[in-house]
């Protein structure tokens, strides 16, 4: 055998190595995203129950108090909120789903991307609402005592939202400097695609 068959034969089998790691690389991707992504879909599936649950007792309760201006808005507010949480975990879970399903790299960093997007911006609506959710939850309580504690007190109440703006400006604050808003499941599948990302890149042509 002449030297220039040997080494046509050496070059075609790093062809075929190359592209029999690349393939494993890719089809592992989609495995290591979904195992990342796991303690994300398990977060989420108990947000929906408990927003289920919120939303269940929110919604008798305000029914209950159809009479009473201050309870009957609470309730109503979080009868909303119970249903937001449920919305927003059930498209966390989709979202999850598509971005650990089987397909190229490309097209996973693609949908964790959007994932990503998604969870930056629930994050801040979120926060913002929760800021002054605990307001109508106050209401709550103290009706569940029979006391209307919009009409006993209102100065009380009014101070309880003046906490919600000083908590909404602390929010903003830490919002600003906070280094993972995503969150860290949601970082290290972004991470591991990027591994796998920068292997293919180095692959064969």
């Amino acid at each position: 055998m002449e030297l220039d068959d040997l080494k046509a034969g050496w070059a075609a089998l790093d062809r075929r190595m190359a592209a029999l790691e690349l393939a494993v690389a890719t089809k592992g991707a989609a495995a290591g995203v979904r195992a990342e992504l796991m303690p994300l879909r398990w977060g989420q599936a108990a947000q929906a129950v408990f927003g289920l649950a919120v939303a269940m007792g929110a919604g008798s309760f305000w029914v209950e108090h159809r009479d009473a201006a201050g309870p009957l808005v609470a309730g109503l507010l979080l009868h909303a909120y119970g249903i937001a949480m449920i919305i927003a975990a059930a498209r966390n879970l989709f979202l999850a789903a598509r971005a650990s399903a089987s397909a190229p790299v490309v097209e996973l960093q693609a949908r964790v991307a959007a994932l990503r997007a998604w969870r930056i911006r629930e994050g801040r609506w979120f926060g913002i609402i929760g800021c002054f959710m605990w307001v109508p939850m106050v209401v709550w309580a103290f009706a569940l005592l029979g006391v209307d504690i919009v009409r006993a007190a209102p100065l009380f109440m009014g101070l309880q939202v003046l906490a919600a703006f000083v908590c909404l400006g602390v929010f903003f604050v830490l919002s600003r400097l906070q280094k993972l808003p995503e969150g860290r499941s949601v970082r290290r599948a972004r991470e591991r695609l990027d591994e796998v990302a920068r292997f293919t890149a180095g692959g064969p042509a």
